[in-house]
């Protein structure tokens, strides 16, 4: 399997070249790319949230247990004194920092449920949820937060495939196979857990139209057809040809007017 800086690596450029794409597309606020270039790397790392000494799965339930511990602040920061705010936070943030994390590895088991689309899919409708209802961002920046997430994921899961491959030694490793897969093979419980998470988060997200409109295969391919190479030549503004347009109409124009006799 790669390690967890080529896991983070190869997260942040594929995070970083997908928020470059959705730029161009114009389908978040600018503010907002930040947002999915770190929703990307997170799902980069995410699998390995079953290893419980590994890094990737401390910080990614520190990060969770601030994430809900301000969700939750939220709610009530008009209700309590600052004293009893901080409790609130603390209580939440111990619960799933400690609390969550201890419970959670004593049951989970690597390159199992995590490490599968199914997994990713969740995670996907999970990030979809916090954004829209705890952050209040709009439902498109919502799902495509997710959508990154999902696409961090796979980037991980497609490493550790390739990894499994020793090309020195000419051989595959008998790790080949448990990383990219549907769902876990073998555990059907942790997979009918799996999808009846996905099934409760999809349940409850926000409106998904205007992001399926724009995720559309003949919408994307139009895109990419337009925008992926240049077409005035490198490195040249797409405005020149059309901004040449009404200057030499405006030139024609002035041309015609002073040929018109008097």
């Amino acid at each position: 399997m790669a390690d967890f800086a080529t896991h983070l690596g190869w997260g942040a450029v594929g995070a970083g070249l997908a928020a470059s794409a959705t730029y161009a597309a114009a389908i978040v606020p600018s503010g907002d790319l930040l947002t999915l270039t770190v929703a990307g790397v997170i799902g980069s790392v995410l699998p390995d949230i079953d290893l419980e000494k590994a890094v990737p799965s401390r910080a990614l339930f520190t990060g969770l247990g601030l994430v809900l511990a301000f969700v939750v602040l939220f709610n009530f920061k008009a209700t309590y004194s600052i004293i009893e705010l901080w409790l609130i936070w603390t209580a939440v943030f111990t619960l799933i920092r400690f609390g969550a994390y201890h419970l959670f590895h004593r049951t989970a088991i690597h390159r199992g449920i995590f490490h599968s689309l199914l997994a990713g899919l969740f995670f996907m409708a999970l990030t979809t949820i916090i954004i829209a209802y705890g952050f209040g961002r709009e439902p498109v920046v919502a799902w495509m937060a997710g959508l990154f997430v999902f696409f961090g994921y796979l980037i991980h899961l497609l490493l550790d495939e390739i990894y499994s491959v020793d090309i020195t030694g000419a051989r595959i490793k008998r790790s080949f196979g448990t990383a990219l897969k549907l769902f876990d093979w073998n555990s059907r419980s942790s997979s009918a857990l799996m999808a009846g998470a996905l099934v409760a988060c999809l349940m409850i997200t926000p409106p998904s139209a205007d992001f399926r409109h724009i995720m559309q295969p003949s919408v994307v391919s139009h895109f990419f057809r337009e925008r992926m190479f240049p077409q005035n030549g490198w490195f040249q503004s797409r405005m020149a040809d059309t901004a040449s347009i009404p200057g030499e109409r405006r030139a024609a124009s002035a041309g015609d007017a002073a040929a018109r006799p008097e």
